[in-house]
């Protein structure tokens, strides 16, 4: 699902940001998860 930003952070003022939620059967992924994320959004100018 996509939505603004505006329902989840009323009392913030909006603006160009994504929120992303993850889930999984082995949380102790999460943090590798992470940073696989954060290196492909800056090799794509993130």
């Amino acid at each position: 699902m996509i939505a603004d930003g505006a329902g989840w952070f009323p009392a913030e003022a909006s603006g160009p940001f994504l929120r992303l939620n993850y889930a999984g059967p082995n949380p102790s992924a999460f943090p590798q998860t992470a940073r696989v994320l954060g290196e492909a959004l800056e090799r794509n100018g993130g």
